[in-house]
């Protein structure tokens, strides 16, 4: 469905729609929302429907954003994204203080993901850590990504390097373009959101061992959901608390763990401090890339 299809106005009422919009999917699989639509629906009573936007990572700059006017009533995109909002001062975006856990070796039950850096295995020997790729190919999926572009750039100034440290850059479009790439040996390697990672290992199981994780960068923020600020107050806290509640259901819980999500706790703005610090480390550094 596209993100311009016509939509109900919100309603403060017990009848009113939930109306969502996803920018994450499909990295992160569309089932995941689905099912906390579902949950949602139980819990307030209303009905609703969700829009999945693949073509950004969330409202894009140069177009009107659909909370302010008033399109959707709760998003989830990437933090970027959120963080844009925020800066502008939009009045009608509202951080929701409940984030989920998405499951990682290393992430201690936080609202954190990380940044895994990807090789074929057939390159093991080749490739063992992240300095053996200098002079090799990169794909990144976009300029604006935290965990496919930003960390890395955070990394190579740290490393006393810039992009120049890679052989050839190619901008792949998306997290899954860029394991594609990979794949097909387009590129040496890239940067993969971990849970775009774990669901792409979940839906391929036999793709586990076509493909190496050299490293890990992060942690970093996980993607906020974001509430219309239109929304009644009682139906934000409502959801908010149903949310960080959801895993102590056994059905739901079990819905959760399936896409590789352990629960949801609470939060505040200051989850969003680790990317407020990269931007203001890497700010001036840039990736040039061939398109494909």
């Amino acid at each position: 469905m596209s993100a311009t299809a016509a939509v109900t106005p919100s309603s403060s009422g017990p009848t009113g729609k939930l109306r969502l919009i996803t920018y994450l999917s499909p990295g992160i699989p569309i089932q995941l929302f689905e099912t906390i639509l579902h949950y949602l629906e139980e819990v307030t009573g209303r009905e609703g429907y969700i829009i999945q936007e693949s073509r950004w990572s969330g409202p894009p700059a140069e177009r009107v954003d659909l909370f302010t006017s008033d399109d959707v009533d709760i998003g989830f995109m990437c933090s970027t994204g959120f963080m844009r909002l925020q800066n502008e001062k939009n009045g009608y975006v509202e951080l929701c203080k409940a984030a989920p856990v998405h499951i990682h070796p290393k992430g201690q039950n936080r609202p954190i993901y990380f940044s895994d850096v990807i090789i074929d295995s057939s390159n093991k020997t080749k490739y063992k850590e992240f300095q053996d790729l200098k002079g090799h190919k990169w794909a990144y999926n976009d300029q604006l990504s935290l965990s496919g572009n930003l960390i890395v750039l955070k990394h190579l100034k740290q490393m006393g390097v810039n992009a120049n440290f890679f052989g050839n850059i190619i901008h792949s479009g998306s997290h899954l373009k860029s394991i594609d790439m990979v794949l097909d040996h387009t590129v040496d390697a890239a940067a993969i959101d971990s849970n775009t990672l774990t669901a792409y290992f979940r839906n391929k199981p036999h793709m586990k061992d076509r493909l190496t994780t050299i490293t890990s960068f992060g942690p970093l923020p996980i993607y906020p959901i974001v509430f219309n600020s239109r929304l009644p107050g009682e139906v934000k806290d409502k959801i908010t608390q149903a949310l960080i509640d959801m895993n102590k259901n056994p059905k739901w819980r079990a819905k959760l763990l399936a896409e590789g999500v352990s629960g949801y706790v609470s939060i505040d703005m200051s989850l969003f401090d680790i990317e407020t610090e990269i931007r203001d480390l890497v700010k001036g550094l840039s990736i040039a890339a061939a398109y494909y």
